[in-house]
Order: C-alpha cells, then structure tokens, then sequence
C-alpha cells in the first residue's frame, strides 16, 4: 500500500487529454523582489498562472507580483517574470501565451554533445509524435530561424520543428509579433513536446507584453478550479487555445461498487454504445487513471496513475496503449470492466482520489468520460 502511494505521488500526466502537457506554470517560479538596503535579493514565490501574471506590481517593473518594489526595472511595458532554475521532467509541456504579448524568448539547456528534438504548435497540440529522421533533424538545425520563430508559430498553424545543436544551449522561440511591436489579441498555450534525445533542463524564458492590451486580456481568461489556476485549455476571448475531444453522441459509461467496506475498492464498470458506433469502430483501447489532485502540500499539479490488468503503471509517450487496461479489443454496444485498485474506498478519498475513464477507438481520437469514482 505504501509503495502504491509512493508512485502515486510520483506520477503527473493528464487524462483530460490522450496526451500528457504539463503547465510549466504549475512549477513554483521565483520572483525577485526589490533590493532595499540590503545587497542580498529576496524572491516571492508563486504556483499559477493566475498569481504568477497578475497585473499588479509597480510601473516599470516585472508583473506577477504585488508586494511593490521591483529588482529588475524595465523601460516601456512591463516584462513578465522568467522561467528559472526548472528541471523538465515531462516530455510534454505547455506555456500560456497572454493576450497582448509582444515578443517571445524562450530557451534550454541540454548536456553538450547531444541531441534533441521537440515539436511545437501554437494553440494546439502537435500532431507528431514519431522522432526525426536523419534528413528531418539536419533540414531542422540548417533551417532555424530564431529571429521570426514567434510570429511564424503565431501566424503559421502548422508543426515547428526545433533541435539541440550539441552546443549547450536549446533555443525555442525568440523574435518578435512584427516590426511595428502589435501584438497577440487571444490568450493561447504553446504546446512543446520533447521527440527524443537528452532531457531538457534550466529553461529560461521572457514574455513582453502591451500592458493595458494584457490587463484586459487578463481580466477575461476562463481560469481552471485548480487551486493554483491557470487559463483552460478552451478558447476565449482572454486566454485559452488547445482542442478538447467531446464524448461521441448515445455513448454512455456507468459505474457501480462491487466491493464491501475495508475491502480494496472495486469497481463495475458499464459502457454502452449503439450498433452504429460499433460498426464503425470494430476495435477499441480503454484507460482507467486516478487522479489526485493539486493541494499545495505534496505537489503542485495533479498527479494521475493508469491502472492496467495487472497493476499500476506511468504514462509512457508517445506509447499510451502500454498503460491502457484493454488495448484495441473487440468492440460491442455493452463492455464490462471491473477493475480492483489494490487500495480501500477509505484509503483512496484521504488522498482525494478521482477515478476517470476514457477510450479510443482504432478510428477515433481520445474521449474522456471524465470522473467515475467518487460519484
């Protein structure tokens, strides 16, 4: 039971979605503080992108913060804060680009003598997942253009492609919208996803934004229940971007408790779908994941856990099918899953824990059926 609750812990992914973007925002970023009288920098440090980037602070200074007083005063709008001192543990993650931005830098660092290559897509997640081929990885490193990286991923809904130089130094983004400083009118996230090579760490990045076009895009962001919020992943007219897979119209998911008290919790699972949808879809994958979520003590995002046949196990991109409970089986209008999740009903709700289904047909895209468990 422990070591269970150990990996729970250990394990973040997301099951709203077939992949896995973890915010970067959910990361605990400092912020540097005026100096005072002092010669020692104080920092304050905020989880969200809510109280990262709330536009609040002095004139001139760096925003996300409203404790007055700024180490790093700047000239014209205001700078938000740079993504420091991050080790990336998530082959796919996720940064919001507000409403107003201006220009955007964004860089990492990966061991010399290495390679790397990531994907990237501006309001939506990338569509590859396979690594680069030999010519793909050399046309990618020939071909950068950091200067005008930012409004090609703005203005070009495409896939970018980016790699690791083996020099040190990873450059994603840089540039500005255009020449005369416009800037972006909705709020989206910019989805990068690491295809292979060296992890990526100490990532650094700088967002100028038109302050009164931010604040007011700010003022209309859709802000996610977390208790560290971040704009959803829905567009509006402040903030969001992304694409969300709505459940497929007369598929219904239904779930019961076989299990007694102070037994480990198990679960009967019901999905029903019509004879149209079936033929349709002659095979089908399932995913059963539980979800604690964030609550600032243990961890900073929600972490979730996949529940296969035979016991636990991590998410492994671009290989979901691996953590599936049934992968590509025989579809029917009624399937049946009764899955033991090893711990009591007690156990499971002290650690607050949501169990979610989700499937994919070998036509489809991914469907959440959201939370089943505690109902």
């Amino acid at each position: 039971m422990r070591y269970l609750l150990v990996l729970f812990l250990a394990a973040v992914t997301t099951f709203a979605q077939a992949a896995n973007f973890v915010s970067m925002h959910q990361s605990a970023h400092r912020i540097a503080l005026s100096l005072g009288s002092g010669s020692v920098y104080t920092f304050d440090t905020k989880v969200g992108f809510k109280e990262q980037y709330a536009p609040t602070g002095v004139t001139g200074c760096a925003i996300g913060f409203g404790t007055g007083g700024c180490a790093f005063p700047g000239g014209g709008s205001l700078s938000l804060p740079e993504f420091t001192g991050f080790q990336m543990q998530n082959k796919e993650f996720k940064i919001f680009i507000p409403a107003g931005t201006r220009s955007f830098l964004f860089s990492g660092y990966a061991a010399q003598g290495t390679q790397s290559a990531f994907v990237l897509r501006y309001g939506k997640e990338p569509t590859r997942v396979a690594a680069l081929s030999g010519s793909e990885y050399q046309a990618a490193q020939t071909g950068e253009r950091i200067d005008s990286a930012f409004t090609r991923l703005v203005n070009e809904d495409v896939d970018h492609f980016v790699v690791h130089d083996g020099g040190g130094t990873l450059r994603f983004v840089g540039g500005q919208l255009d020449a005369n400083r416009s800037s972006t009118d909705q709020g989206k996230w910019l989805y990068v996803r690491q295809l292979s090579g060296a992890a990526l760490y100490d990532y650094q990045g700088a967002i100028d934004v038109d302050m009164p076009k931010y604040a007011a895009g700010y003022a209309k962001i859709s802000w996610t229940t977390s208790p560290f919020p971040d704009p959803v992943d829905a567009a509006s007219p402040g903030g969001g971007g992304g694409t969300t897979n709505p459940p497929v119209a007369g598929t219904t998911v239904t779930t019961s408790v076989l299990s007694t008290a102070g037994q480990p919790l198990r679960l009967d699972i019901t999905m029903t779908q019509s004879a149209a949808e079936v033929a349709a879809n002659p095979k089908i994958s399932t995913w059963i994941a539980a979800r604690i979520p964030a609550n600032g003590l243990f961890y900073t995002t929600d972490v979730w856990f996949f529940r296969k046949v035979d016991g636990w196990a991590q998410l492994v991109l671009p290989l979901p099918e691996t953590v599936a409970y049934s992968s590509l089986g025989t579809n029917a209008t009624s399937l049946k899953f009764t899955p033991s999740l090893d711990l009591t009903d007690t156990d499971l709700r002290a650690f607050n824990v949501e169990v979610h289904f989700g499937y994919k047909t070998s036509t489809g895209a991914f469907v959440s059926k959201g939370k089943i468990w505690p109902q």
